[in-house]
């Protein structure tokens, strides 16, 4: 979980590695935290151009399929 804060004019990013109970401004937790985060994203990106590759089912065999159900 990441907050910013302002002291007199100037913002600072901390770092809660237990969802706000303890912050830290520790410049190593930030960057693991950016890291972390690009790499989820980066991860769900391509989870999603994976789902864009699969071809849409062909709409005659579905009626195929649905057809032998119902015949039975």
């Amino acid at each position: 979980m990441l907050k910013q804060i302002e002291i007199k004019g100037q913002r600072f990013e901390l770092y809660s590695p237990d969802k706000g109970h303890t912050w830290s401004s520790n410049p190593g937790s930030l960057v693991a935290y950016g890291r972390r985060k690009k790499t989820a994203r980066s991860e769900l990106q391509k989870s999603f151009e994976y789902i864009g590759d699969i071809p849409d089912p062909d709409p005659d065999y579905l009626s195929e399929i649905a057809n032998s159900f119902i015949g039975r």
